[in-house]
């Protein structure tokens, strides 16, 4: 499933959004929003502290895919 992450300029996970739109109000210009690909049970992930790795996992295969 695809889950656009929103980091800030140190590249901390502000949040997670599902899914590849979002609208333009949400994500603001001080922060980059990065549309990745995650594993389909990612968004019933309750623990924060694993949430957050599997988001950055996501973003770091993103990156590495670049």
């Amino acid at each position: 499933m695809k889950m656009t992450i929103v980091t800030d300029d140190q590249g901390e996970i502000l949040g997670a959004i599902p899914g590849d739109t979002v609208p333009e109000h949400v994500i603001l210009k001080d922060f980059q929003s990065h549309i990745v690909e995650v594993a389909d049970d990612t968004g019933a992930i309750t623990d924060g502290a694993e949430l957050k790795k599997r988001l950055q996992e996501a973003l770091q295969a993103q990156h590495d895919k670049q």
